[in-house]
């Protein structure tokens, strides 16, 4: 297949997708906004499962973590890119359980992306305590809890769903953040970080 085609089929696969989520969108929804038949987008693609895993692993050619942050800004920063990520791609968090199912491929992108962030988080918190912005352990295991719980929040937030209550996800990762913050941690959130 020419390469300018794939990418368009792939990008345009890509926006439908974010803006229609995934299973609302047909082979037929493609195949009109490409301007091509069904029959020659099938030729490509045999059916919307084998798409979407061409979208997501093209997407994932191009995907990294942030570098790990070392201070409290750099880790708001990671916050917002995570974000963005998802803003970006909201078809993949909307239906992030459903796409692993579909794909072995995808799953195991899935879980490399999860544990590089779990990785990331960890040598971050690990930092922040030497540096003395966050406290030590209180309980066996407690940093990777909220390292866990961060993750599924980056996983599935949705902020048009009445699960969240409204409360803005930035918000959301900082009420988990900040208990664990020391004095010093505290008083850079509130001068630098606080809105």
């Amino acid at each position: 297949m020419n390469e300018d085609k794939k990418n368009e089929i792939l990008e345009i696969s890509r926006q439908l997708f974010n803006e229609q989520g995934y299973n609302n969108v047909s082979m037929r929804n493609i195949a009109d906004a490409l301007n091509i038949s069904v029959g020659n987008l099938t030729y490509h693609y045999k059916k919307k499962e084998d798409l979407v895993e061409a979208v997501i692993l093209e997407q994932n050619k191009s995907f990294s973590i942030q570098k790990t942050p070392t201070t409290l800004i750099e880790l708001n920063e990671f916050f917002i890119q995570g974000i963005q990520h998802q803003k970006d791609n909201s078809y993949y968090y909307r239906h992030y359980d459903q796409l692993a199912k579909l794909s072995p491929k995808v799953y195991q992108i899935q879980v490399s992306n999860i544990n590089k962030r779990r990785e990331a988080l960890q040598n971050c918190i690990t930092t922040l305590q030497k540096n003395g912005y966050i406290v030590e352990e209180e309980i066996p295991g407690q940093m990777n809890g909220i390292i866990e719980v961060l993750n599924l929040i980056k996983i599935y937030w949705n902020p048009s769903s009445d699960l969240f209550g409204g409360v803005d996800i930035m918000t959301c990762f900082w009420s988990i953040i900040y208990p664990i913050l020391t004095e010093k941690g505290k008083i850079v959130y509130r001068e630098e970080l606080q809105e």
